[in-house]
């Protein structure tokens, strides 16, 4: 069976799309692609944060390069008019790894309501248009702040996927920042599936170890 596709999107922006997707990337030996990067003129590109995040490490993975990259520091769809030469249209993605032989992590411009196209499609149809275009398992991995108006953002967020036909593709959430037990216990009472929390930590072997071993995750799924 070929290895799963996990597409890592967020809450919110500077949630910690990138620092969970290098855990997950360096925890279950996958490799990574960003479709879409923006901010490019003024910040490091997600791509060589995950290189550089997980260079210490024994899994060095495959890092595929953006299909598009952005100068400004803002949703694809309001950053293309400052490069009016740049068109994304969905029908120019494709998932770069064809062989399905080790995991991929895939991680989304921004959270799921973002517009990605001149047309004003979203990452939800960012989504569609990738799984229509695999045979692999895919799987939604949504990324919260552990902190006060989480349960807000997480909540619509999960109902913004579920409208977009998205709902069954939910693999579950990921907590990141400093430990918020009623968060969490509200979470679960209100049926969202935590597949980790991540505290903060000094050193990324501490983190590693928060997140599941990918047996353990996809256990109920196969």
């Amino acid at each position: 069976m070929k290895q799963p596709i996990f597409f890592v999107t967020g809450t919110d922006t500077d949630v910690g799309k990138t620092f969970i997707s290098s855990l997950l990337v360096g925890k279950w030996k996958a490799n990574y692609w960003k479709p879409v990067q923006t901010g490019v003129e003024c910040d490091t590109a997600d791509s060589e944060t995950i290189f550089q995040t997980l260079k210490q490490e024994i899994w060095k993975p495959k890092i595929w390069p953006p299909r598009y990259e952005l100068l400004k520091p803002l949703s694809p769809y309001e950053a293309m008019k400052y490069e009016p030469a740049i068109d994304i249209k969905l029908s120019d993605f494709e998932i770069p790894e064809k062989s399905g032989l080790r995991p991929l992590v895939v991680e989304g411009a921004g959270g799921v309501a973002v517009p990605i196209t001149k047309n004003r499609e979203t990452t939800v149809d960012l989504i569609h248009e990738l799984i229509s275009k695999c045979d692999r398992p895919f799987f939604i991995i949504v990324v919260a702040r552990s902190n006060l108006g989480t349960l807000n953002h997480t909540f619509l967020t999960l109902d913004y996927l579920r409208s977009g036909g998205l709902g069954e593709k939910v693999l579950g959430v990921i907590m990141n920042g400093e430990h918020n037990p009623g968060n969490l216990q509200v979470m679960k009472e209100f049926g969202v599936n935590i597949l980790a929390t991540v505290d903060y930590h000094k050193s990324l072997s501490k983190a590693l170890l928060e997140i599941p071993l990918l047996d353990q995750v996809l256990s109920e799924e196969f």
